[in-house]
């Protein structure tokens, strides 16, 4: 049935014909019942919905009355609990993934309502997250029920096992009849540590939080329950009505802000906004804020504030028009692994990436996901041919979360880290008490000079503009560079560069002014060039006021006692820089460069007594704007430098200044909590 979805995945809305509408249902229903009853699907969110939706379109093109999409939930297969009717049937919410949707939506909204007068909808914007469906049941005071969700009108009744939750009261301040409902989840860093004992002992392994709070709360043991951790999040009231009734409440919000003051937690996300642009740009600038959150949020729920317009709006047979959820841009999908190979990287490690059947994930086709290294493929327990789910967040490297199927897999091939470099072919090592495997060949090893060149040219090396991966490569192929050095002449190769293919005048031209340029360098940036391994930014920064000379750096004459005297150079990191400097080959390549380029030595630094940045801790936040221009967050460290200060990734007590942008989130709410001082660009600049 996977390889058949996936073959329904791929086909467009015009490709599909009436027979398939029973393959649909049929496959639907499959997939439900794995959600649902066994917790193990082999889809993503994503791709069910998008088979619901393509069940939807034919149902509709052919005038099909009897829905299978009305009829969203599996049959029930077994179960140990106690089956329970609830009050008012639970619905589901439409969904969309872009701006556009969201504005014709809210066009419906207006559209449907009779004051012609309303013109802007304020809305109230919470998280969804998609987990396990709970209804509370409380009377005279006290917590007597608690029932999950299945097919919208019954399922089982949990209450012993829904106890253990700590956030959950047991005790509420109000007398009256009151059913709460939302979500019971799992905090991700529980998921981890659940699944990593799950391996060592050879017991389920669960392919997301969702399936495994799911499976956690039926547990018959309720002493399993209460060691999960699980937290429940409040959004809703089965007896609604009459809950607004007695209370006097016309809007959403208040409702639940109600339920707050009933001691029920709630989305720590859910705000009110004016009118659709803030929703759009809320949900623009969501991403840092959903990056700390210890849970997955896959969706943002938007709701009409004004409960009186709901009945003017209407519903759907499946939804209310009220309402839509936002999925994020497809984050997790399925695919499978073709081949892996091992990657030689600049500092010598070796890295497994599998190579993928080719999938679109947020309107990117990706082919190959980073493995990381050969103790995550164990803890994975991925093999090749294996149908895995993979995630791309954003601009960052693909990667595999889980295998789809853990226990029914045959013919697969293990992934293993080669006996020889796949480069150079030399005797692979690996560290002692760590999971690196590396190739100790780092002076001929050839992809890692390729890699060592590529990482110079970038931004975070020299910043060479008009020199990029492609070329670093083609230039090594055609013998126009061999090493660093040459790049730095890489004039003198003028008019061979121009006889290849798509290299015209201007664009040399380009090339080689802006290496002439970056030839006056900080020592802070040459040393980072290096590739030392474990000598990042901040590393290289405490090692540059070691050197105030050329001859300091051809002769490098300190001991690892004197460098361990260093702030933040453990006996590791301070070895690799002395094996380094005491390398003939790189001596003799240092000895070339530091002739040809104009190195800024490290100068003892005071403190600039015009400046309220000098020694002080500064965290920045994101890019900024300026006069309608982007000002990057490395420029604005690159300005600070030279006032000689400290920059800090994340706030905290410690922090001296917060410079946070117009739309800055968890940082900035960090910093008025720790009473860390927040500033704008525009006072940065005027005070430097």
């Amino acid at each position: 049935m996977l390889e058949l979805s996936k073959k329904y995945l791929k086909l467009t809305l015009n490709e599909l014909k009436k027979s398939d509408i029973s393959i649909l249902q049929n496959m639907i229903s499959y997939h439900s019942d794995l959600y649902y009853n066994k917790d193990e699907p082999v889809i993503s969110d994503r791709e069910y919905d998008d088979l619901f939706k393509k069940l939807e379109y034919l149902e509709k093109k052919y005038s099909i009355n009897n829905k299978q999409t009305s009829l969203i939930w599996a049959d029930i297969i077994e179960s140990t609990f106690e089956k329970v009717a609830h009050s008012r049937p639970m619905i589901s919410l439409d969904n969309t993934y872009d701006e556009t949707d969201l504005r014709d939506f809210d066009e419906r909204v207006i559209k449907n309502i009779d004051d012609n007068s309303i013109l802007d909808i304020q809305y109230c914007l919470e998280f969804k997250f998609d987990w396990l469906w709970i209804e509370l049941i409380y009377k005279e005071w006290k917590l007597v029920q608690a029932i999950t969700r299945w097919n919208g009108i019954e399922w089982e009744d949990v209450t012993q096992n829904v106890l253990t939750i700590d956030n959950i009261p047991k005790n509420i301040p109000y007398t009256d009849h009151l059913e709460v409902r939302w979500e019971v989840v799992m905090p991700n860093s529980v998921f981890e540590e659940l699944n990593a004992k799950a391996k060592l002992e050879w017991t389920k392994i669960f392919s997301n939080p969702r399936n495994a709070a799911s499976w956690s709360l039926r547990m018959k043991d309720n002493t399993i329950t209460k060691q999960r951790k699980l937290k429940f999040f409040a959004y809703d009231l089965a007896n609604f009505d009459d809950f607004v009734k007695k209370e006097k409440i016309s809007y959403y919000f208040e409702v639940i802000k109600s339920l707050e003051k009933l001691w029920f937690e709630i989305s720590s996300y859910f705000k009110k906004l004016n009118w659709i642009e803030e929703i759009i740009s809320s949900i623009e600038n969501f991403w840092e804020t959903k990056k700390t959150i210890d849970f997955d949020i896959d969706w943002l729920v938007i709701k009409v504030n004004d409960i009186t317009l709901w009945e003017q709006v209407g519903w759907t047979e499946h939804h209310p028009r009220y309402a839509i959820a936002y999925k994020f841009p497809a984050e997790i999908l399925t695919t499978k692994i073709l081949s892996v190979d091992h990657q030689v990287g600049k500092t010598w490690t070796i890295t497994p990436v599998a190579n993928l059947e080719p999938i679109n994930i947020s309107w990117v086709i990706v082919k190959r996901a980073t493995l990381h290294n050969y103790e995550e493929v164990e803890n994975l327990w991925v093999k090749i041919w294996d149908s895995v789910f993979i995630k791309r967040a954003g601009e960052v490297i693909p990667k595999i979360i889980s295998v789809v199927n853990i226990w029914y897999r045959d013919n697969l091939i293990d992934i293993v880290p080669p006996k020889f470099c796949p480069s150079c072919e030399t005797l692979v090592k690996k560290d002692e008490d760590k999971v690196r495997f590396y190739c100790p060949n780092n002076i001929d090893c050839p992809a890692q000079h390729t890699e060592k060149l590529i990482f110079a040219v970038w931004k975070n090396g020299f910043d060479i503009d008009w020199f990029w991966e492609k070329q670093v490569e083609l230039f090594l192929e055609m013998g126009i560079i061999h090493n660093l050095v040459d790049i730095f002449k890489i004039s003198e190769k003028r008019e061979d560069i121009l006889l290849l293919e798509w290299f015209k005048e201007k664009s040399v031209s380009n090339l080689i002014a802006w290496v002439e340029e970056v030839k006056n360098m900080d020592i802070t940036r040459f040393l980072m060039w290096l590739t030392i391994p474990w000598v990042g930014k901040k590393t290289a920064k405490t090692i540059s006021k070691l050197f105030k000379t050329r001859e300091d750096i051809i002769n490098f004459s300190y001991s690892l006692e004197d460098l361990e005297k260093l702030s933040d150079i453990w006996p590791e990191i301070g070895q690799n820089v002395i094996d380094y400097f005491k390398n003939e080959a790189h001596v003799r390549i240092l000895e070339e460069l530091t002739h040809i380029l104009n190195l800024n030595y490290y100068i003892e630094k005071t403190s600039n007594s015009d400046s309220i940045f000098s020694w002080k801790k500064v965290c920045i936040t994101w890019s900024f704007e300026l006069n309608w221009e982007k000002v990057s967050r490395d420029d604005l460290i690159i300005k600070l430098e030279e006032v000689w200060w400290e920059f800090v990734g994340s706030v905290s007590k410690n922090t001296d200044f917060l410079l946070a942008w117009e739309k800055a989130w968890s940082k900035l709410e960090k910093a008025n909590s720790l009473w860390v001082k927040v500033i704008n660009l525009n006072y940065f600049l005027n005070n430097l």
